[in-house]
C-alpha cells in the first residue's frame, strides 16, 4: 500500500494575513515519525508539506482569503501523481481544521476509493464534530504511529477494526469510537523521524519557528511526550495522555549527533511540553552536548515549568548552549492561577527571572488575559507583574476556548460565548468570551496596550543600557512584521543609543 502524509497549507481571512499574524514554518516532525514507523514495517510513504512547497508570500484564494502554500490544484496534482491508497493529514491546531478537511475533499474528488484519515490535538478532542464531514473516513486519536500502522493493516484485511486502539470512524452513518487506551511507554523503540522524506534544504533555508533563532541552520526535536498537569486552557493531554514519557538521554544525543553531522545544525529547539521535567535526564543530555563540543544554540520555545528550574540547572543550560529561557507564568494573580489550575509560585517566578538575568540568559514570559472568571482588576495585576518582573520580553495571549478545554466547559455552562459559531482561526486571536466582569474588547485592548508599553516604550534593556539585547529582540519583531512602524522606531532608538554609548567610550 502507498500512504501520503500531508501537512496542510494555511488559508486565512485577509484581515489575519501575515502582515498581522506570522506564518510559522517548521519541519512536521510528527508526520516524519509516523512515516518512519510505516517504512520500518515495509510500506511506501511520501510526505507532502503544502506550506513549505508553495507560495509563502500569500496569494488571493477566495472570499477575501489568502493562501500560504500550495494551491488546491497543485495539491490535487500531487495526490493524483502519487496515487496513494491512504491520505493522512496533520491537524495539530484547531485553526488548521478547515485546510485539513479541504485536503480530504480534494483527495476524495481526485481518487474515488482513497481512504482519508486525520490526526492531532484538535480532531482527537473534537472527533464527533470533524467526522460529520463526508470526505473524512477516520480520526486517529492521540499519538498516531501505531494507530495509523494498524489502520493500514486493516485496509489490507490483516487487522479487525475493533482491535485498533484509539480510532474514531463512521459505520452506517453512525460515529464509532475505539477509545485511546495505549500509549508508547518506551519511546526509544520508535525509529528516528524520517527526515529524508522532507525537503530539509528548504526548511534549513526558510524555517521560521514560533520563537526567534540565534544561529542557522535551525531545526526542532521532540524528546518527550505528555504533561502531568491539567491546565484549564490546554488540551495536550488528549494528544499525549496524562503521564509524561521520556526518551533516554542516549537516544536523544544520538539524534542530535545525526542532525549535526547530516544537516550541520547550529541551533536546536526542544519542542517538549516541559523539557526539564526529568532533571536527571536533562542533565545527562546537556552534559552530553557539552562533552561532544557541538557548539550549538539551544531553546525551548514552548516554555518551561518554573518549579523545575533553579540556578544550578540554568547555569548548565547556558553552558550547553541555551541563550533564552521561556517560562509559562500565565497570570500575575494567585486566584486566577487557581482558576486555570496552573501550579505557579509567583514569588519563585520573580526570583527565577532575576537568576536568569544574573546568569546572562534572556527571559521570556507567557501570560493569558481574559480567562473566564477573571476580573479587570486581576488582568491589570497580571500586566503589573509582567511589567515589573524583569523579563526581557513578554508575550500576551487572549484566553481561547479550544475543544475539550476547561475554558470551553466553563463558558458553555455559563453561556459566556459571544459567538458560538466563531471560526477557529479568529478564536485564536479575538476574545470570544463575555462574562459579568468584562466585555470581550477589554482583554484585546489591554493586550495591545501592554505589549506596546512593556516591550517597546518601557523596554527593560533600553532602560538598563543593554542596547545589543534590545536590538536583538526588537529586531526580531521588525523582521517578522516589517510594516509595524512603532517597532521600527524603537529599533532605531536602540541602535542610536548603542552608537552614542560607543562614541562616549571612544571619547
Amino acid at each position: 500500500m502507498k500512504i501520503l502524509l500531508i501537512e496542510p497549507p494555511i488559508t486565512r481571512p485577509d484581515d489575519f494575513s501575515s502582515t498581522k499574524l506570522r506564518i510559522g514554518i517548521v519541519p512536521p516532525i510528527g508526520l516524519a515519525s509516523m512515516a518512519a514507523v510505516l517504512e520500518k514495517n515495509g510500506y511506501e510513504v511520501k510526505i507532502l508539506d503544502c506550506l513549505i512547497e508553495g507560495q509563502l508570500d500569500g496569494e488571493l484564494y477566495s472570499n477575501n482569503r489568502i493562501r500560504y502554500g500550495l494551491k488546491d490544484e497543485d495539491i490535487k496534482y500531487e495526490i493524483a501523481m502519487y496515487n496513494p491508497d491512504i491520505v493522512g493529514v496533520s491537524c495539530l491546531f484547531s485553526a488548521k481544521i478547515y485546510d485539513v478537511l479541504n485536503i480530504c475533499k480534494i483527495a476524495k474528488n481526485t481518487l474515488k476509493d482513497v481512504v482519508t484519515v486525520i490526526g492531532g490535538a484538535h480532531p482527537t478532542a473534537a472527533y464527533e464534530e470533524v467526522l460529520k464531514d463526508p470526505n473524512l473516513d477516520f480520526v486517529a486519536l492521540g499519538e498516531g504511529e501505531y494507530t495509523l500502522l494498524d489502520l493500514v493493516k486493516y485496509q489490507e484485511k490483516k487487522v479487525n477494526i475493533d482491535n485498533i486502539d484509539g480510532i474514531a470512524y463512521k459505520k452506517g452513518g453512525v460515529i464509532c469510537l475505539n477509545p485511546k487506551t495505549k500509549y508508547i511507554e518506551n519511546l526509544d523503540e520508535l525509529p528516528m523521524p524520517a527526515r529524508h522524506l522532507l525537503k530539509m534544504d528548504k526548511y534549513l533555508s526558510t524555517s521560521s519557528p514560533h520563537s526567534g533563532i540565534k544561529q542557522s541552520p535551525f531545526t526542532s526535536i521532540l524528546t518527550s511526550r505528555g504533561c502531568p498537569f491539567k491546565c484549564g486552557f490546554c488540551v495536550i493531554r488528549y494528544l499525549w495522555g496524562g503521564k509524561p514519557r521520556y526518551r533516554s538521554a542516549e537516544n536523544v544525543l544520538n539524534e542530535i549527533e545525526f542532525l549535526v553531522n547530516t544537516y550541520h545544525i547550529k541551533e536546536l529547539h526542544f519542542e517538549d511540553d516541559n523539557f526539564t521535567a526529568d532533571r536527571e535526564r536533562t542533565v545527562k543530555i546537556l552534559n552530553g552536548i557539552i562533552d561532544k563540543g557541538w557548539n550549538i544554540s539551544l531553546n525551548s520555545p514552548s516554555g518551561l515549568a518554573i518549579h523545575k528550574l533553579d540556578g544550578e540547572l540554568l547555569r548548565l543550560m547556558k553552558k550547553a548552549g541555551y541563550y533564552s529561557i521561556s517560562i509559562a507564568i500565565e497570570s500575575g494573580d494567585k486566584d486566577v492561577l487557581k482558576l486555570m489550575n496552573k501550579p505557579v509560585d509567583l514569588e519563585k517566578a520573580k526570583n527565577l527571572i532575576k537568576t536568569i538575568r544574573d546568569i546572562g540568559l534572556k527571559s521570556k514570559g507567557f501570560f493569558i488575559l481574559g480567562y473566564p472568571g477573571e476580573t479587570k482588576e486581576q488582568m491589570n495585576r497580571t500586566i503589573d507583574f509582567a511589567a515589573n518582573a524583569g523579563l526581557d520580553w513578554v508575550i500576551f495571549f487572549i484566553a481561547t476556548s479550544i475543544p475539550g478545554s476547561g475554558i470551553e466547559k466553563i463558558c458553555k455552562e455559563n453561556n459566556w460565548f459571544v459567538d458560538k459559531d466563531l471560526d477557529y482561526i479568529r478564536q485564536f486571536y479575538k476574545c470570544n468570551i463575555r462574562t459579568p466582569d468584562f466585555e470581550p474588547d477589554y482583554p484585546e485592548k489591554l493586550k495591545e496596550k501592554a505589549n506596546f508599553e512593556i516591550n517597546f516604550k518601557n523596554n527593560i534593556n533600553i532602560k538598563l543600557g543593554n542596547y545589543e539585547r534590545a536590538i536583538e529582540d526588537i529586531g526580531e519583531v521588525v523582521k517578522l512584521y516589517p510594516n509595524l512602524d512603532f517597532a521600527r522606531e524603537y529599533l532605531e532608538l536602540a541602535e542610536r543609543k548603542l552608537n552614542e554609548k560607543h562614541n562616549i567610550k571612544r571619547g
